[in-house]
């Protein structure tokens, strides 16, 4: 059979991963990983799917990305619009100010969700 048409079950992905073998059943399901369903259990997939999927979360890029540490974050730029510096100003308040640990995981969340309230 041609590399590019090796069918992979899951067992095989998993083990040329490194991850537990219920992994790449969640990102089958979830469609980070494309595979075809052959039955109400078995998965197969692609060589070619798989290999898109490693390039595709490789950290390894070939182009250089801005990567922002979170303690960047809430310095103030050199470069960049008021609104930027006004945000940043404000987040930098916000953290400085005690903030009990239900506030702390609310303001969390809504920074990993990139919401902004009212109040910001």
């Amino acid at each position: 059979m041609d590399e590019n048409t090796q069918m992979l079950n899951p067992r095989q992905v998993a083990e040329i991963l490194g991850v537990h073998q219920k992994t790449v059943h969640l990102w089958l399901r979830t469609g980070r990983l494309e595979g075809i369903k052959i039955s109400y259990r078995a998965w197969r997939i692609p060589r070619t799917a798989l290999d898109s999927f490693i390039t595709n979360n490789s950290n390894a890029s070939t182009s250089p990305q801005k990567k922002v540490s979170s303690k960047k974050q809430n310095a103030t730029p050199i470069t960049g619009s008021t609104q930027e510096q006004k945000t940043l100003e404000q987040d930098s308040e916000v953290i400085s100010q005690p903030l009990s640990p239900q506030s702390r995981m609310k303001h969390y969340i809504r920074d990993i969700m990139g919401e902004r309230t009212s109040d910001e």
